[in-house]
C-alpha cells in the first residue's frame, strides 16, 4: 500500500490543481493577464508548521518610476499581500492587516513564536522608501513597528536574522550621509549640468554608482526597545552571513579597483570572518585568491568549500591549508625542457582530457560530508579523509540525462533530496538519493510541475509550488514521503470559469538533425484536425510548460502558441533560429495543427532580437512583433550606459554568443545585425518599446522602423514614453500593449476580421 501512495496522490493532485469548471466559461482578457496571482515563500518556521508568504499580482505593480533606474536610493514598488499560514490547521493570518505592502524580508524566531518583517514605505517624487522593522507574535494580531534607535537606516538590501534567544534581530544599515552621497551622484550624471566621463577614472560612472548600495554596517536591534548595537563597522559589503550561534560573521568585502569587462558587475572580493570578542576581522581569502571562486559554506559557517581548476578544496576558518578533496592524477611524463609542459601523444592527451573536473556542492548539516559533481555524476565526499562515493551516474551525452537539481540534505546527512525530470516528456517529481548507497527513491513522480521547493530545517516537511502545467501554480505542503499532502493556497479562484490552453510537449529535429523540444499550447476551443494560426514565441531553450498569460489571452482568440527550442552555437547564433524555428513550424504543419499561411512570431528582449534576425532569413511568417529587442549589434555594443559593461559582455561572452570583441570578429557583428539586411524583411513588423529602457534602448527599434519605412515595408513602432524594458507602465498601458499585439496578428493572420484595440484612444498621442 505504501508503494502506491505517490500514484494515488498523483490522481488527487491533478484533480485538485486543475480545479472545477464552474458555469459557462468566460473569455480570458488582457486585463485578466494582470490579475493572475503568484505566491512566494518568504519564511518558514524550523518545524515547517508556519509558512509566511507574499501573494502578488501584476495589476498592483504596473507602475514604476523608470526615470530613476540605477538610482541606488530608489526602491521600486512591490505591492503584495503578506500572509502567515498554519500548515496543521490551515488557518491564515494577516500580520500587516488585509492590505498590500512591500515586504523585503521576513523571518520566524527559532522557536517559531515570533515573526520579524522588513517593510518598505512607498517611494514618492519627494521622498525615498524607508525600511521599517515590524515584530510580533507569529499568529496573534498585527505586527508592531519597532522604534529603531539609530541615526542610521535599515538598508533596502538588508537580510534579516534572529539571535538564538529571540531577543534581537540582525540587519544591515546605511548612514543617511551615504544615501545623500548616492543621490547626489545619480543626480549629477543624469541632470548635469555638465557631465564628464574619462578613461582615467577607474570605474565606469554607472558601475561605480551601482556599488554605492554596498556601503553598510551590520547591527543588532533589540525588538523590545529598538536599541541598536553595531556588530560590524561600515564596510563595502558584497554579502555577509551570521552564524546560527551568533558568534561570528563571515563576509565578502568589495575590493574591486576598476571596472571588470569580463564579468557583468564583476567584483573582486576579500573574504573575512569577524568573531565575537575580536577587535578586527581576519582575512580568509585575498581578492586575488578569491577571484572567480564560488564559496559553499557549512551550516555553522566554520568551513567553506570551492572549486578551482576542476578540483574541490575545503578550508576551516580557524586556519590551516586548504584540503584538496579531489586531486587530479599527477602527470608521470616529464617535460622535454625544464619549465615547459610535457608534450603528450594523442592517446596521452585523450587520457588527460578524461580526467574529471569537479564542482563544489552543499555540505551536510554537520559538515562531515560534501556533495561534489562532475559531468560523470554526483559524489559524496567525506571531508576528513577525502573518501569519495559516487551516488549518481550520468551519461556522456548530456541530452540522455534527466534534469536533477539539489533541494537539500536530510538533517542527519543520510540522503539528499532533489528535483527530477526527464527530457523527453513531462515526467517530473522529487527524489531522495541515499548518501551511502546512491539508491534513488521516488518521493513523487507525475506530470505536474514542481518548483521553489523548500525543506523545513527539522527535515520533516516540504513546501513547494505545484501546478498541472496549464493553470497557475499554488503552494502545497507534505511530509518527506509525500504523505499528508495539503494545499496551502487557492490564489486564483476566479480562474475556475476561465478555460486555459492545453499544453503539449512536441519533439522535432532542426535542419542539422539535432533533437529539440518545444511547448505547444492549443487554442482553448481547439478541435483535433483543424488547422489554426500559430504564434511562435522566441527566446532561448524551452522544456517545461506552466501557465503563460499571453498564450491564454491569444488562445481565447483562436491562436495556438508555440515556444520552440534552438541549438544555439557560439559565433553563429543567427543560423540557429532559422534552423530550429522553421523546423518547429514544419513539425506543427505535419501534425495538422498549424496553418502554413498563418504563422506569426514574437519575442521580448533577446527574443525580439531573434525575431527580427529570423525575418531576414525567411518570409514564412506573415506577421511579427519585436518587444524591446535589438537589431544592430554594433550600435548596441556600446549603448545603454546605465548598464555599465552589460552590452559589451552580452555580445562577447554571454547571451548574444558572438564569442569575442567587435574588433576580433567584426564580420560576426555585421552578420547578426538585422538592420544591415532589412531589405530582406518581407514580414509586417510591429515594434514595442519603452523610452526609458536602460537595457535595449528604444533607438534600436527606431533604426529598424526608419529602415523598413525607407524600404517601403509594413512596419509600426509604438513607444511608451514612461516605460522601460517592460514597455507598459500602467494598467491602462498594459491593456493597450496586449491589445495591440492581438490586433497586429489579427490584421495579418485573420484578414477577414477587424478588431478595435482594447483600451486605445483614451489619451496620449501615437505614431
Amino acid at each position: 500500500m505504501r508503494r502506491s501512495l505517490p500514484l494515488l496522490l498523483a490522481v488527487l493532485i491533478t484533480s485538485t490543481v486543475t480545479g472545477a469548471q464552474v458555469g459557462a466559461p468566460s473569455e480570458f482578457t488582457a486585463e485578466d493577464m494582470l490579475k493572475v496571482v503568484s505566491a512566494s515563500v518568504q519564511a518558514m518556521s524550523e518545524d515547517g508548521r508556519l509558512v509566511a508568504i507574499t501573494e502578488r499580482r501584476p495589476y498592483d505593480n504596473a507602475e514604476v518610476d523608470n526615470y530613476r533606474y540605477g538610482d541606488p536610493t530608489y526602491l521600486a514598488p512591490s505591492a503584495a499581500r503578506f500572509v502567515v499560514i498554519d500548515v496543521d490547521s490551515g488557518r491564515r493570518s494577516y500580520p500587516l492587516g488585509d492590505r498590500l505592502a512591500n515586504v523585503r524580508q521576513a523571518e520566524f524566531s527559532r522557536d517559531g513564536k515570533q515573526l520579524a518583517v522588513l517593510v518598505a514605505s512607498p517611494a514618492t517624487k519627494t521622498a525615498n522608501a524607508v525600511i521599517s522593522l515590524m515584530v510580533g507574535a507569529s499568529m496573534a494580531g498585527p505586527l508592531a513597528v519597532v522604534p529603531v534607535k539609530s541615526a542610521n537606516l535599515i538598508a533596502a538590501n538588508s537580510s534579516l536574522d534572529w539571535t538564538p534567544d529571540g531577543g534581537r534581530v540582525i540587519v544591515s544599515m546605511r548612514s543617511p550621509e551615504r544615501e545623500r552621497q548616492a543621490a547626489a551622484k545619480f543626480k549629477a550624471i543624469t541632470e548635469g549640468p555638465i557631465v564628464v566621463q574619462s578613461s582615467s577614472a577607474p570605474f565606469l560612472e554607472w558601475d561605480d554608482l551601482g556599488r554605492e548600495v554596498k556601503w553598510r554596517n551590520v547591527a543588532e536591534i533589540e525588538v523590545s526597545s529598538g536599541a541598536v548595537t553595531d556588530r560590524l563597522p561600515e564596510r563595502k559589503l558584497s554579502s555577509f552571513q551570521v552564524a546560527r550561534d551568533n558568534t561570528l560573521v563571515v563576509f565578502q568585502e568589495d575590493a574591486t579597483e576598476k571596472t571588470d569587462y569580463d564579468v557583468i558587475g564583476g567584483t573582486d572580493n576579500r573574504v573575512l570572518v569577524w568573531t565575537r570578542g575580536e577587535t578586527e576581522p581576519k582575512t580568509l581569502l585575498t581578492p586575488k585568491d578569491a577571484k572567480g571562486l564560488t564559496l559553499r559554506w557549512s551550516d555553522d559557517l566554520r568551513s567553506f568549500a570551492y572549486a578551482k581548476s576542476g578540483e574541490v578544496f575545503v578550508r576551516h576558518i580557524d586556519g590551516g591549508e586548504a584540503k584538496n578533496l579531489t586531486p587530479k592524477p599527477k602527470a608521470d611524463k616529464p617535460a622535454d625542457k625544464p619549465g615547459t609542459a610535457p608534450v603528450l601523444t594523442p592517446d596521452e592527451k585523450k587520457e588527460a582530457e578524461a580526467v574529471e573536473n569537479f564542482s563544489a556542492g552543499a555540505f551536510s548539516r554537520d559538515a562531515s560530508k560534501i556533495l561534489v559533481t562532475s559531468s560523470k555524476g554526483w559524489y559524496v565526499v567525506t571531508v576528513a579523509d577525502g573518501a569519495r562515493k559516487q551516488i549518481l551516474t550520468l551519461d556522456k551525452d548530456e541530452e540522455k540525462n534527466p534534469r536533477v537539481a539539489v533541494l537539500d540534505w536530510a538533517p542527519d546527512g543520510s540522503a539528499i533530496y532533489a528535483t527530477w525530470s526527464t527530457r523527453d516528456k513531462w515526467d517530473r517529481g522529487i527524489v531522495r538519493v541515499d548518501a551511502m548507497t546512491g539508491q534513488m527513491t521516488t518521493v513523487v513522480r507525475n506530470a505536474n510541475l514542481y518548483s521553489a521547493g523548500r525543506l523545513s530545517r527539522d527535515g520533516k516537511r516540504f513546501v513547494f509550488s505545484m501546478s498541472d502545467g496549464d493553470r497557475p501554480a499554488d503552494l502545497y505542503t507534505s511530509d518527506t514521503s509525500f504523505g499528508g499532502l495539503k494545499r496551502l493556497t487557492t490564489l486564483n479562484p476566479w480562474l475556475a470559469d476561465r478555460r486555459v490552453p492545453r499544453s503539449e510537449l512536441v519533439k522535432y529535429r532542426d535542419a542539422d538533425g539535432k533533437e529539440l523540444y518545444g511547448v505547444l499550447r492549443y487554442p482553448v476551443d481547439y478541435v483535433a484536425g483543424r488547422k489554426v494560426p500559430v504564434i511562435f514565441e522566441l527566446y532561448e531553450t524551452f522544456f517545461d510548460n506552466g501557465f503563460n498569460a499571453r498564450a491564454a489571452f491569444l488562445g481565447h482568440h483562436g491562436y495556438a502558441f508555440f515556444t520552440p527550442s534552438v541549438n544555439l552555437v557560439v559565433g553563429r547564433p543567427g543560423e540557429s533560429w532559422a534552423k530550429g524555428v522553421t523546423a518547429a513550424a514544419n513539425k506543427l504543419i505535419d501534425m495538422g495543427v498549424a496553418d502554413p499561411d498563418r504563422l506569426g512570431v514574437e519575442g521580448t528582449s533577446y527574443g525580439g532580437y531573434a525575431t527580427v534576425l529570423l525575418l531576414t532569413q525567411t518570409d514564412r511568417f506573415k506577421a511579427a512583433v519585436n518587444i524591446s529587442g535589438k537589431v544592430d549589434l554594433i550600435s548596441f555594443y556600446t549603448d545603454s550606459p546605465r548598464l555599465g559593461v552589460r552590452n559589451t559582455h552580452a555580445a562577447e561572452k554571454s547571451q548574444d554568443r558572438i564569442g569575442g570583441t567587435l574588433w576580433e570578429y567584426p564580420e560576426r557583428y555585421l552578420d547578426h545585425s538585422a538592420i544591415l539586411r532589412a531589405d530582406r524583411i518581407k514580414t509586417p513588423l510591429l515594434c514595442l518599446t519603452g523610452d526609458q529602457d536602460p537595457n535595449v534602448p528604444d533607438s534600436q527599434s527606431r533604426e529598424i522602423y526608419y529602415a523598413l519605412r525607407r524600404l517601403g515595408r509594413e512596419v509600426e513602432w509604438v513607444h511608451y514614453v514612461n516605460g522601460a524594458h517592460r514597455p507598459p507602465n500602467s494598467v491602462a498601458e498594459a491593456i493597450d500593449f496586449e491589445g495591440r499585439i492581438l490586433k497586429w496578428f489579427d490584421k495579418y493572420l485573420k484578414k477577414d476580421e477587424t478588431r478595435p484595440v482594447p483600451g486605445a484612444g483614451k489619451g496620449g498621442g501615437g505614431t
